[in-house]
């Protein structure tokens, strides 16, 4: 498989909750480092929990690094507030004045949209921040808020510009717009688990980001896929013998896990086989990682396995 979206400066990693998104958008980063890249993947969600992945305590609002050439930070609207309004009045009395109002901090609460915008905003200035004439980040990764949300938030300056096509908001939003639907900086990676509800989650989430948000897609990430190495019909004839009543226990315990880990793998192939049918990209496969902690190893592992599955990623910049 040879995916050269994923070599794309800037990606947007997307997915119903509890798919593995964060894990998925760290292995990815991880990849992006281990190359060479100066890196930073960034969440927009309510929770961070990336950098515990690292075995780092937390992270705040400036990035933090957690391994050679890879940075994290968690963006959030209050900062990012204060960063935007810093530019602009220069002093902190000002800012205090002004936005520590509880007139202020009212109205703003209550503008549709805000939040979003900041954390968006914030998101678009690690793609364009310069130092020294370059680029401060060869890759930046977004871990975007779940489905529903994610989607909101995306599609936000096409909501601006719906209303506003002149100012400064309406400049900064078509910038924005302007970045994510660029096919040579931008795609989306979609992570998605092989059950029902993900599926159909995932099958809507591609369609509104090539038709309502108009992204680039990276590679379809299908995660926890059971190993299934069986072909069809030795599947199906391995769950059709009928067995004797007379065996231990312990060996009927034994064959009954083994079938139901058939009957999930099977069950899963199914679902894979209806995700490419809708979606016209070869799907990463992940695999299901042993239960118990996820931690930095276990990101090691996925981002190997992504590392095997891809070409050779490029060298940094010189």
């Amino acid at each position: 498989m040879n995916d050269a979206s994923l070599d794309k400066r800037f990606l947007v990693v997307a997915g119903k909750g509890g798919v593995g998104k964060s894990s998925v958008a760290s292995a990815l980063a991880l990849r992006s480092a281990r190359a060479g890249r100066r890196t930073v993947v960034a969440e927009l969600g309510a929770r961070s929990s990336i950098p515990g992945l690292f075995g780092v305590e937390h992270s705040g609002y400036e990035p933090v690094q957690i391994a050679d050439n890879l940075f994290t930070l968690h963006i959030e609207p209050d900062p990012a507030l204060h960063e935007y309004a810093m530019r602009k009045l220069k002093f902190e009395s000002l800012f205090n004045l002004v936005f520590e109002n509880d007139g202020v901090r009212r109205f703003l609460d209550v503008i549709p949209g805000m939040n979003e915008l900041l954390l968006l905003g914030k998101a678009f200035d690690l793609e364009r921040e310069m130092a020294n004439g370059a680029p401060v980040w060869d890759s930046v990764i977004i871990d975007a808020p779940a489905t529903g949300h994610g989607v909101s938030l995306l599609r936000l300056p096409q909501v601006i510009l719906e209303v506003i096509d002149h100012g400064p908001m309406a400049d900064e939003a078509r910038r924005m717009r302007a970045l994510l639907e660029d096919e040579q900086r931008t795609a989306m990676v979609i992570v998605t688990l092989l059950e029902e509800m993900p599926v159909r989650e995932t099958l809507e989430l591609y369609q509104a980001a090539t038709q309502t948000l108009r992204m680039p897609m990276g590679p379809l990430v299908v995660n926890r896929v059971w190993p299934l190495d069986l072909d069809p019909e030795e599947t199906a004839s391995w769950l059709g013998y009928e067995r004797s009543t007379e065996l231990e226990p312990a060996l009927t315990r034994q064959l009954e896990t083994l079938d139901g880990s058939l009957r999930r793998a099977t069950w899963q192939r199914e679902l894979l086989r209806k995700l490419q049918g809708a979606i016209s990209s070869d799907p990463l496969l992940l695999p299901e990682l042993p239960r118990g902690t996820f931690d930095q190893a276990s990101v090691l592992s996925l981002t190997e396995k992504i590392e095997h599955a891809l070409a050779p990623y490029p060298s940094a910049p010189s």
